[in-house]
């Protein structure tokens, strides 16, 4: 919910929606986690050529871990720069086209394997991502 009211001028200008499950409860820095939240749900938004974007964020809890999914209905990425995107400063579109520095995700995944987790994407171009990560549960 507070991430929904530092994003919600992003969400009501672009028209989108923005659901999420009953998220589970991990203990890590919630600043950390409230930065990694935002960066993909206003990518999901801004990455998106949908008259009204979608992104959905649910939970799924594991033996050892939970794994967080922020999925969107957005342009989608290909195979082949799936593993690139987590580099500092990579961008696959001009700025022109889509605005910001490149490294949104390269700071989400460094929060995230210090946390001990992982993060990954699954993704088809123009059928939307689905960004995933775990957090050791402690």
């Amino acid at each position: 919910d507070e991430i929904l009211k530092i994003v919600r001028l992003d969400i009501e200008e672009k028209n989108a929606l923005v659901v999420y499950d009953d998220l589970s409860f991990v203990e890590t820095d919630p600043n950390h986690m409230k930065l990694v939240m935002q960066n993909l749900i206003l990518n999901g938004i801004k990455y998106n050529r949908s008259a009204h974007p979608e992104v959905k964020i649910t939970a799924e809890s594991r033996e050892k871990e939970i794994v967080f999914c922020v999925a969107d209905n957005g342009i989608g990425i290909d195979r082949k720069y799936q593993d690139r995107i987590f580099e500092p400063f990579h961008r696959l579109h001009t700025k022109n086209e889509y605005p910001g520095t490149g490294l949104g995700l390269s700071i989400c995944k460094r929060i995230v394997d210090r946390q001990g987790g992982k993060m990954w994407v699954e993704s088809e171009p123009q059928k939307g991502a689905k960004f995933f990560f775990s957090l050791p549960l402690n």
